[in-house]
């Protein structure tokens, strides 16, 4: 779909007109949801190489798990210092 058919689009019509209707930006609001969908789509491709590689490994998938934690906690704690 282009943005011009999404723009023509009567789905998109009603919810401008909704947004609106609540003050909200209705490009902000989709452009907020499809990085938010990228975000999540970028997880889960790191969750399966994750996945994949805990298996190459042998690790099992609490392990990997952990070591997700372990890494994150790490560069929390890096940007904190």
């Amino acid at each position: 779909m282009t943005m011009k058919t999404l723009n023509d689009s009567a789905v998109w019509k009603e919810f401008e007109t909704e947004a609106k209707k609540r003050r909200r930006n209705p490009v902000k609001i989709l452009s907020d949801y499809m990085k938010e969908c990228l975000e999540i789509w970028q997880h889960e491709r790191l969750d399966e190489e994750i996945r994949q590689e805990a298996q190459k490994s042998g690790y099992t998938e609490d392990d990997a798990v952990e070591l997700v934690r372990r890494y994150r906690r790490e560069k929390k704690e890096n940007a904190a210092a």
